[in-house]
């Protein structure tokens, strides 16, 4: 099982120093399940990053670890901390999220089938109420933009032959990745009950980017899966 971290709220510098290098507890084992969480600085981490590992402590099943790391920009250290994980599975999870209940890893455990799930979400605008069910989906247009899958932090995918993050995306980065996976295994294994919590409010990178970058990626994304 993971060990909770405790960092100071009233300096960076400790923080700072452990994310550059990434954390991961000592383990003498491969684990069943690397929960990966690529962190960049935001308004409020503190608070984020308590809600987090909270959640993570908390679980039942505790047959896992967990990488920390923050390197660049967002895609990259997405990357970077999947390459990182040594577990059978990769459970991403953003700082910002949260897992929803004692039970979720165990639930992913039990419903893993095939190189990839999803599963359901709600949301939290910072109060700790969880609102606003979504139920994933698959459909053939998400790559444009139609995300009907959800944040990252609903995916869980087998180390063994997972796909990485295009570096040239922020706004489309997790629409093209779940393109890619469903172009080279098929449908995910969906799991209809909401296993994490969003974390939604002005920190996230949908009200970070301009107009003009989103129509970038739009285009970009196009031209690639043309």
């Amino acid at each position: 099982m993971a060990k909770r971290v405790e960092f100071p709220t009233s300096s960076l510098n400790g923080l700072s120093s452990v994310l550059k290098a990434g954390f991961r507890p000592p383990q003498p084992t491969t684990k069943k399940i690397s929960i990966v969480i690529p962190f960049h600085w935001m308004d409020n981490w503190q608070f984020f990053m308590n809600r987090c590992l909270s959640s993570i402590e908390n679980q039942t099943f505790k047959d896992y670890e967990v990488v920390l790391i923050n390197h660049s920009t967002m895609p990259v250290t997405s990357n970077r901390v999947i390459e990182s994980a040594q577990g059978e599975l990769i459970k991403i999870l953003y700082v910002d999220d949260y897992l929803a209940h004692p039970n979720s890893l165990q639930e992913i455990v039990d419903n893993f089938e095939g190189n990839w799930l999803v599963t359901g979400c709600t949301h939290d605008t910072g109060n700790g109420e969880q609102v606003n069910y979504h139920e994933p989906a698959w459909n053939d247009q998400l790559y444009t933009g139609v995300n009907s899958v959800g944040s990252p932090s609903v995916l869980t995918m087998k180390k063994e032959g997972c796909l990485l993050f295009d570096t040239s995306l922020s706004w489309l980065l997790d629409c093209d990745l779940y393109k890619r996976l469903h172009d080279q295994y098929g449908p995910p294994k969906i799991v209809n009950t909401p296993n994490v919590v969003i974390g939604i409010g002005q920190h996230q990178t949908t009200y970070k980017l301009s107009d003009e970058q989103k129509l970038k990626e739009h285009e970009y994304v196009a031209r690639k899966h043309s």
